[in-house]
């Protein structure tokens, strides 16, 4: 899959036509979980615009989307997801228990267009999984967002993400220390000169807290005063990107006899993509943060962002982490990722002693595209919990897919407006 980024010199066609840039350059995108993201002045993956249609009586081209995906899974001992690969529920101490499983829960389907108006284009993208909760098959509202030139409302990775960096894993988890929210939010993107740009945004706050002050017993409502604030810087060439963004925000509650209590978190990112030899490339990501837990894969649903201390304050827990992946194309058809992730949380003194200290995840793989828009492949995964009083578990997965895409494009095409 390539996307195509504008330059500042570049020209639009004119009339009512969906604006395409003239002059531009093509990347090869890592996955097609990038595709989803909302791009500078709303620049096509695709300039000959492949699979869209024009929706009839007016001026906005529709493209459906999405793939349908099953998973082979066995498990060496029992872990506590048998769907995902989430190091986080890997049982510490280890329960001897093997177990296979099939799911189609992957599977995506996706709805985008684009129209033009006398501001711009506007994109409109959502998208659906079937990662409902628990075990369930139910819609999972992944993207559902509109973004007219650089300014952008609805649901959406947070700007606090880099979809060019998410590596292809044979798990659709994905790494521990991977930043994965999916944040209502606004946000507004700036061209800072040939190759740099700037977002600002306002997200939606969730304070993970404990739901009990252990000194007072009182239970506790997590609240949040104000947004998140995200702001992004971008630095990208033809051989390889870079992407730092700061995060800050308000983590608190109020217990149940009405006393608040509320303190400042923040995170710093670097994250970046490197090309090597053909189209072999290497990613990576680091973050470290205080009070920010729910922005990573592996920690967003442990209410870690914040714990109790002895005086029976609030206080933000440090947490860093990254992950980096090389993938390697053996031939047009075959290919192979290595990932390996660390994520560590430094609890209060407070935090019972089986909390979540630190994990580990690695995947191995083998991709094999014997056309485009079919893959089968396979891999091993390995990942290790740590708790606080340092009790270890291991988990060990096999894991293999059979994915196909819903619409398959045509390869060799000039570009063509369905106007």
């Amino acid at each position: 899959m390539r996307r195509r980024e504008p330059q500042p010199d570049e020209q639009y066609s004119s009339g009512t036509q969906t604006k395409v840039p003239a002059i531009g350059r093509e990347r090869e995108l890592v996955t097609e979980d990038a595709y989803a993201d909302a791009r500078l002045d709303n620049a096509p993956f695709d300039p000959a615009l492949r699979g869209f249609f024009r929706f009839p009586g007016s001026h906005t081209l529709i493209r459906v989307g999405g793939y349908i995906r099953t998973d082979a899974i066995y498990d060496f001992s029992a872990l506590g997801n048998i769907n995902q690969f989430r190091t986080e529920s890997i049982p510490a101490p280890n329960l001897d228990a093997s177990n296979y499983n099939m799911a189609a829960r992957a599977s995506r389907i996706s709805l985008e267009t684009r129209t033009d108006t006398r501001w711009n284009v506007l994109r409109t993208y959502i998208e659906f999984d079937f990662v409902g909760p628990g075990n369930t098959t139910n819609f999972r509202l992944r993207h559902f967002y509109a973004q007219l030139k650089n300014l952008l409302v609805g649901q959406t990775w947070s700007t606090f993400h880099d979809s060019d960096v998410i590596p292809e894993t044979v798990d659709f988890n994905g790494p521990n220390s991977w930043i994965f929210q999916f944040s209502p939010q606004i946000r507004y993107t700036h061209r800072l000169a040939t190759r740099h740009a700037i977002s600002v945004a306002a997200e939606q706050p969730s304070s993970g807290i404990p739901s009990t002050n252990p000194v007072t017993a009182q239970s506790v409502s997590s609240t949040s005063p104000f947004p998140d604030f995200v702001l992004r810087y971008r630095y990208e060439t033809d051989d390889y990107h870079f992407n730092t963004a700061g995060l800050f925000r308000s983590v608190g509650g109020v217990t149940s006899s009405g006393q608040s209590d509320h303190v400042f978190g923040y995170g710093i990112m670097a994250s970046g993509l490197v090309r090597l030899w053909g189209r072999d490339n290497i990613v990576f990501q680091g973050v470290y943060g205080e009070g920010i837990t729910r922005y990573f894969n592996d920690t967003k649903n442990l209410n870690l962002d914040a714990g109790y201390e002895l005086s029976g304050s609030i206080n933000v827990q440090p947490t860093y982490g990254g992950y980096a992946a090389i993938q390697h194309f053996w031939n047009e058809h075959w290919r192979s990722t290595v990932t390996y992730g660390f994520l560590q949380v430094n609890t209060t003194e407070l935090s019972p002693a089986e909390t979540y200290k630190r994990t580990q995840y690695l995947d191995c793989n083998l991709m094999y595209s014997p056309a485009e828009g079919i893959t089968i492949g396979g891999g091993f995964l390995w990942g290790q919990r740590v708790n606080k009083n340092d009790v270890t578990g291991e988990g060990f997965r096999i894991n293999f897919l059979v994915k196909y895409d819903l619409i398959r494009l045509q390869q060799d095409v000039k570009k063509v407006l369905p106007f």
